[in-house]
């Protein structure tokens, strides 16, 4: 007596085996706007409530999902819920054995002096979600310390100060606004950085200006958007080595000698 064979069943539909597709054929898991959020968080520098609020939403929907996908690229989710903010940055290995995911953004002298002192006025700000705003005057009036003072060739210096304007403004670390030369300060900058690199770094300036010369010294990198975004917060660019950095400072510095 033969046994007779079982019933070749139809393969479940896509919709049936995958109830989080958005079309046949999509392997995805997340609702729409959270893949968009994730999408945004990757591409940098950041997320905000302010510009992005159908994604905030979707990231404190689904944080512990996304936090669960960055995760398997190597990286962590940074929420900032009473600034309206959320950025990634490379995940803390302590093994040290993970890639370095984000790009980074190469500071030189004037870029990281520029940074600690847009995040010196994000700081005395005392109303969360408060706006912070700095001129273009302010900026050079507060870097102009920092110039070498043998030199005599102030245009030069306020190029470089320009350059820097620049790149944080390619960030979105810095934003135009409706009045010349004014910008709004990205509120991430105020989690780019660690109170104790804050202050290394704060110390190696005084003790430049103490000495009266800059040094061939390359200022630390900040990781992008971003910024560890600066961590990758250039959401602009390629990685690029502090070395090549350090160069470019000592090369402005022997033209403006």
């Amino acid at each position: 007596m033969s046994a007779e064979a079982a019933p070749v069943q139809a393969p479940a539909q896509d919709g049936a085996a995958n109830p989080g597709a958005l079309w046949d054929g999509d392997p995805g898991t997340l609702p729409r706007d959270t893949r968009r959020a994730l999408v945004r968080l990757l591409q940098g520098p950041y997320l905000t409530l302010e510009l992005h609020p159908d994604l905030w939403n979707a990231l404190l929907t689904d944080e512990v999902a996304i936090r669960r996908h960055l995760g398997d690229l190597f990286l962590e989710l940074v929420v900032d819920r009473e600034a309206g903010l959320a950025f990634t940055r490379n995940a803390p290995d302590p093994t040290g054995a993970a890639p370095s995911v984000m790009r980074t953004m190469p500071l030189t002298l004037v870029d990281s002096v520029l940074l600690l002192h847009l995040r010196t006025l994000l700081l005395r700000t005392t109303t969360p979600g408060e706006r912070v705003f700095v001129d273009r005057d302010e900026i050079d009036e507060q870097l102009d310390v920092y110039r070498p003072h043998a030199s005599t060739d102030h245009a030069g210096f306020l190029r470089r100060v320009s350059s820097s304007v620049d790149k944080l403004k390619r960030a979105s670390l810095l934003r135009e606004t409706d009045v010349p030369e004014r910008y709004e300060i990205s509120p991430v900058l105020a989690l780019v950085f660690t109170a104790d690199e804050v202050a290394a770094v704060a110390a190696e300036y005084r003790r430049l200006l103490g000495e009266g010369d800059e040094d061939d010294q390359a200022a630390p990198r900040a990781d992008d958007p971003s910024t560890d975004q600066v961590d990758g917060a250039d959401g602009a660019s390629g990685a690029s080595s502090a070395d090549g950095a350090a160069d470019d400072e000592t090369s402005e510095r022997e033209n403006e000698s």
